[in-house]
């Protein structure tokens, strides 16, 4: 690693220091020894290979990608929460304001007078539509008298009489 700033080389750097440690442990399991000098050597010549050195780098920049990310998402969760806890304070702080302004007798008077207004609406309301109803009423009384109609009744009942027996001759 010639870059001191290289991120990527220092993570790849780290995954082959891995896999060296890997072989150390490998032989020595295997075998009961650790490696020779020669078989470092040809463990450094193997991993030093322009091909393996690529599938470090590429592990490392897959490694460092999830790192950023992982990070870059746990800010971005950070900051809703943030933004969601400051929404919800303004909200708090709006509805605290509105209760301590409702605290005093008058705005309690306000709200009485109000909700009586609303009632006594509500009864002249009902009061108008039966009375309209009333008013109705009256005036087609007043035009069928005027008018000379009938008063609509309801048609009579038709009358049921028993049927008679028929007469039996006695012989």
């Amino acid at each position: 690693m010639k870059d001191p700033d290289d991120a990527v080389g220092a993570i790849a750097y780290v995954l082959y220091k891995r896999d060296k440690i890997a072989f150390i442990e490998a032989t020595f399991s295997t075998h009961a020894r650790v490696p020779t000098p020669d078989e470092l050597k040809v463990f450094h010549t193997q991993t030093c290979l322009p091909a393996k050195i690529g599938t470090y780098r590429a592990q490392a920049e897959q490694l460092a990608e999830a790192f950023l990310n992982a990070g870059v998402a746990k800010r971005v969760q950070d900051f809703e929460d943030e933004i969601r806890e400051s929404v919800l304070n303004q909200n708090v702080s709006a509805v605290l304001a509105e209760l301590k302004s409702k605290k005093g007798l008058g705005a309690w008077a306000g709200d009485v007078v109000g909700n009586l207004g609303v009632n006594i609406l509500t009864i002249f309301v009902i009061g108008a539509v039966f009375g309209g109803f009333q008013a109705l009423a009256k005036f087609n009384a007043n035009m069928e008298r005027l008018f000379n109609a009938p008063v609509a009744a309801e048609p009579p009942a038709p009358v049921v009489t028993q049927p008679t027996a028929p007469a039996v001759n006695k012989p």
